[in-house]
């Protein structure tokens, strides 16, 4: 595919396959995210503990995403992809070996440069298969792939954890990692994605610059996604440990209600947002996120739990993939990889803060103050983005 998408269609087959490819990918990367912080407690570890060895895990992630996109365009989407799937499928089947929290940590860094290199490529790739028309409903069902491998993972490796223990779980999300890196070969990378309005061409002999790492364009937009991440990484990370300490049953059900909720909100979010503008959906998603923090510092009962877990459905469906279009939206189609790699970076630099400022929250102040804190976060994005990010987006959108 050597020159720009002319046809209105969003399930081509470079799309497809990306898709398909990435939410296998998914499904291990899932599987370990409440899970890893079970295994760390069984050997030894407290919640600060979890805290920093999740953090190093998106600090990996985020430095591996600033170096390969300095040279992606040198090496080739398609083999930096299938490179970080190998590597993650490797580390994984390692965890079950592991007998200390250092060990883990080591692992969880090297794991973040495969997640690092893997994610933010996979999400340009999409970008690159899309017609400019519809990428906002694209970007949609792409994510909408990962909402389903949200959905599967939690329940598979919980199972397996509790049938089997860790070390077939471990396997098992090693093996999805390595059928995904198969089905990246059938893709076909484009060479030159051109602009045809303005003549601009991007292809892989361009040289490295600064302006390859960071546009500052992009700045209203990582703040908001920052923010966003930083309250996110509150249940994310924390569900299964605060369920296990209040005793709340249906844990496995909390997955299932927030990822159903995901689903079928990102079935009109995204069209919805093409036509009315991303004001109309990122608003509520930040109230929806809002939601989710209050909702869970008040949970004693599995009943209210299961409430936060459609607060939460409904908000990462909203504003996951709205906020990645919006910075998509802010440059130019032949730079989509510097929009992506911001979009994941900030992401997970926020993860990474909420990891270890609620971790330390947890085991000082209690799960209650924690979740809190995250409603603070969640409300930060709602003012910056009310107060700043509409006028920047409507200023600053390259049509």
């Amino acid at each position: 595919m050597g020159r720009a998408l002319k046809e209105d269609r969003i399930w081509n087959k470079g799309f497809t396959t990306v898709t398909i490819s990435h939410s296998v990918f998914a499904v291990g990367v899932y599987m370990l995210i409440p899970t890893i912080p079970l295994f760390l407690k069984e050997i030894g570890a407290v919640e600060s503990q979890v805290g920093v060895v999740v953090t190093a895990f998106y600090i990996s992630a985020i430095f591996t995403r600033f170096g390969i996109n300095a040279v992606l365009a040198r090496i080739g989407k398609k083999r930096v992809v299938i490179a970080g799937l190998l590597l993650s499928g490797i580390i994984m089947s390692l965890y079950g070996f592991a007998e200390s929290v250092a060990a883990v940590a080591v692992l969880r860094v090297i794991q973040g440069v495969g997640l690092g290199m893997a994610s933010s490529t996979s999400a340009t790739l999409v970008a690159d298969f899309l017609p400019d028309s519809r990428r906002g409903q694209g970007v949609g069902y792409f994510t909408m792939g990962l909402v389903v491998s949200m959905t599967v993972a939690p329940v598979i490796a919980l199972n397996l954890r509790e049938t089997y223990g860790f070390m077939p779980m471990f396997l098992f999300a090693s093996v999805t990692c390595l059928l995904s890196a198969v089905v990246m070969l059938f893709i076909k990378e484009p060479e030159i994605v051109k602009l045809e309005a303005s003549g601009k061409t991007y292809d892989k002999g361009k040289t490295l610059q600064w302006r390859n790492l960071f546009d500052r364009r992009l700045i209203i937009p990582a703040v908001t996604v920052l923010l966003f991440g930083l309250s996110r990484s509150v249940d994310m990370n924390y569900i299964s440990l605060f369920a296990e300490e209040r005793k709340l049953e249906y844990l496995s059900l909390y997955f299932v209600v927030q990822t159903v909720t995901m689903f079928l909100i990102r079935l009109i979010v995204g069209q919805f947002a093409d036509k009315k503008g991303r004001n109309w959906v990122l608003i509520p998603g930040g109230v929806a996120m809002l939601a989710v923090m209050v909702t869970l510092s008040f949970a004693n009962t599995s009943a209210v739990m299961l409430l936060g877990a459609f607060f939460s459905g409904l908000g990462l469906g909203i504003l996951a993939p709205n906020l990645q279009v919006w910075a998509l939206s802010v440059i130019e189609p032949e730079r989509r990889n510097v929009a992506s790699s911001t979009f994941f970076n900030c992401m997970d630099i926020g993860s990474a803060i909420g990891a270890s400022v609620m971790g330390l929250m947890a085991e000082n102040f209690g799960y209650t103050a924690m979740f809190r804190t995250g409603a603070c976060a969640a409300l930060m994005y709602l003012i910056v983005y009310i107060a700043v990010g509409r006028e920047k987006r409507q200023a600053t959108a390259v049509k």
